[in-house]
């Protein structure tokens, strides 16, 4: 466990209470290591959207991608903001996949502005 929202090099998961679960390894691997919490799910979409946690992967060169249930809750979006928002320093540019769309959303640092500027990066998809 670590402090709240804070985002780490590597994969972890973010619950809806803020708080970051550090993964060694992949996702996959962690699931099967911890089936009491991931409660039967096979493969990260599948806890993704059982527990709507999401899924935080921090690359090199503040790559971050992050796996979300959809894009259009405001529970995620406050999820996003936050995590963004307090490791502003940490991240350049955030590809988010939402489980339950097609499509992505590619954010940059002044779309986690406020709550308006994210929800309106969030509707653009590539």
């Amino acid at each position: 466990m670590s402090d709240l929202y804070e985002l780490r090099p590597g994969a972890s998961w973010l619950t809806p209470e803020g708080e970051v679960i550090p993964i060694e390894g992949f996702h996959e691997e962690w699931l099967r290591k911890h089936e009491e919490i991931a409660q039967g799910a096979r493969n990260a979409c599948e806890l993704i959207l059982r527990k709507r946690w999401l899924s935080l992967s921090l690359y090199d060169k503040g790559y971050l991608e992050i796996m979300v249930p959809d894009r259009s809750s405001a529970e995620v979006r406050k999820s996003i903001l936050e995590l963004l928002a307090r490791n502003a320093g940490a991240w350049a540019r955030t590809l988010v996949m939402s489980m339950d769309e097609e499509g992505y959303s590619m954010l940059l640092p002044a779309d986690a502005a406020d709550e308006a500027s994210l929800a309106t990066a969030l509707q653009r998809t590539i």
